[in-house]
């Protein structure tokens, strides 16, 4: 674009030096064509950038189904059509998730049930448990009272029975043997008979047998009877407290596992439904709906290599931008522009944008954001050495044509003008071992002159000092055949070109 500018300026100012020498002759010298000659004149100079971009919405709403994974597309809304908030843009094939959510449902009865047993099972091992500890206590109160009574009662009677029963035999046989050593003296002198006689001998025996008798009752009750009594019901006492122990801790185990069983269950039902709500809203999502009015786009301008799976039988990720829906109110145009020219551009310039698709039509623009970080249109761009910006234009005046979005553009950046400045066409303009001069023509002929430059359009440059207006200069470099090279453009600051290969002849 900028070379046709520069082919055009050329004819343009070939024609301005006809104009000045309409017969087409050499000037005054005779050794200059008049065509190839510039009369150097003051005036306002422009200097502006262009460069070519994407219309798109400022604000677009990306649409995707959001679903966890891949989908066929069973049906699409025809790219370009307006719709409203709420109306269905694409459906997805759920054949998979309907059959995954009948499932749950069945695995949901299953495990409701499953729940309701567990907390059956709690509430019957609850009661069990009651009974259970309450019959343990029971026999530990018992076994404790059975020695208590032991103790306090039974051992200590039991004793003193024994001992009185002791007494009252040792009273019998002393009195049994009284009567019979008495009937035995008596019978000596006959005064009984001896059947008298024979039976206080018995009756004096068995007193002794059973005074002998009652000592050894007593004996034993303390050696043996008693300390065997007091152990037992001790035991009894210690086995009914081991046992109350037992049932407790056993009640506290069954306990915690039927309570585990009940939140294994109410987990498990917890988790299949969040499953089932999960996978309905998953089916849900395979209904995209439009959630804004607009113009529906396919895919996401600023990635056109998904563009390709957006059509029905594609597959596509939850992920995936399937739909764009622009904000056709304000409108920016998308540039690429490259790091030579960046710090040309500031945010709020004026630009005018054309497009092809609508000739004739100019719109205001100003420029908006300006990236910060080099980057590429081009996501398969591998070349380090291009570095461009996106910048973005945004388009402020009004037009009565529907623009749309996607369509190649152009924007012109207004970077800068001076009102009142010299200036000569851009192949006046030649570097020489960092001088930067010009051939002005004297009485003599060419004469190579330094000059200073300024600011720089696409065609013209600025020269600060060094020339005169009226002054007439060479359009090219008349010590190199065929023409001079043309010095690169100056920074904005007015720095001199940069060296030009090939000038050093």
């Amino acid at each position: 674009m900028k070379t046709a500018v520069i082919v055009l300026v050329l004819a343009a100012v070939g024609a301005g030096g006809w104009w000045l020498y309409p017969d087409g002759s050499a000037d005054d010298t005779g050794s200059v064509p008049a065509p190839m000659l510039y009369e150097v004149r003051r005036g306002p100079l422009k200097v502006t950038l262009t460069e070519n971009g994407t219309l798109v919405a400022k604000e677009s709403i990306k649409v995707s189904s959001g679903t966890d994974g891949r989908a066929e597309i069973t049906f699409l809304v025809s790219e370009g059509e307006q719709v409203e908030e709420g109306e269905i843009l694409c459906r997805l094939d759920t054949t998979e998730e309907v059959r995954d959510k009948e499932q749950l449902e069945l695995d949901l009865v299953q495990a409701d049930a499953n729940l309701k047993t567990a907390r059956t099972e709690l509430e019957i091992q609850l009661s069990e448990n009651v009974s259970t500890v309450e019959k343990a206590i029971f026999a530990l109160e018992k076994a404790g009272k059975g020695l208590e009574k032991y103790e306090q009662g039974e051992g200590p009677n039991e004793r003193r029975k024994l001992e009185v029963a002791v007494k009252q035999k040792e009273t019998e046989y002393t009195r049994a043997k009284k009567r019979f050593e008495d009937s035995q003296s008596l019978f000596e002198q006959e005064f009984i008979n001896k059947s008298q006689y024979e039976e206080d001998e018995i009756a004096y025996e068995r007193a002794e047998v059973e005074h002998q008798g009652a000592i050894a009752d007593l004996e034993i009750f303390g050696q043996y009877t008693d300390p065997m009594t007091l152990a037992e019901k001790r035991n009894a006492v210690a086995d009914a407290q081991l046992a109350l122990d037992n049932a407790e801790k056993r009640a506290i185990s069954t306990l915690r596992q039927k309570e585990v069983a009940v939140e294994q269950a109410e987990k498990r039902l917890t988790k299949l439904n969040e499953q089932l709500a999960d996978t309905i809203e998953e089916i849900e999502k395979m209904t995209v709906r439009s959630p804004a009015p607009g113009i529906v786009l396919y895919g996401d301008p600023e990635e056109p290599w998904q563009r390709g799976d957006i059509k029905v039988g594609g597959n596509v990720h939850g992920r995936t931008t399937i739909f764009t829906i622009p904000d056709l109110r304000v409108m920016v145009v998308k540039l690429w522009v490259h790091e030579a020219d960046i710090s040309k551009v500031r945010k709020g310039l004026p630009a005018k944008v054309t497009m092809d698709t609508y000739p004739g039509l100019v719109l205001d623009a100003e420029v908006g954001k300006i990236a910060s970080i080099a980057g590429s249109p081009d996501r398969w761009d591998t070349d380090p050495e291009v570095k461009r910006f996106e910048v973005d234009v945004i388009i402020t005046g009004r037009s009565e044509v529907d623009v749309k979005p996607g369509i190649s553009s152009k924007a012109e950046i207004f970077v800068e003008e001076k009102a009142d400045v010299i200036s000569v066409p851009l192949q006046c303009v030649f570097l020489e071992e960092g001088e930067t001069y010009v051939y002005v023509m004297g009485p003599t002929g060419p004469e190579r002159r330094a000059v200073s430059t300024g600011i720089g359009s696409d065609t013209h440059r600025e020269i600060v000092a060094g020339l005169d207006a009226g002054e007439r200069v060479l359009l090219y470099n008349p010590n190199i055949p065929g023409g001079g090279t043309r010095a690169p453009e100056a920074d904005p600051d007015g720095a001199a070109p940069a060296e030009a290969a090939g000038d050093e002849a």
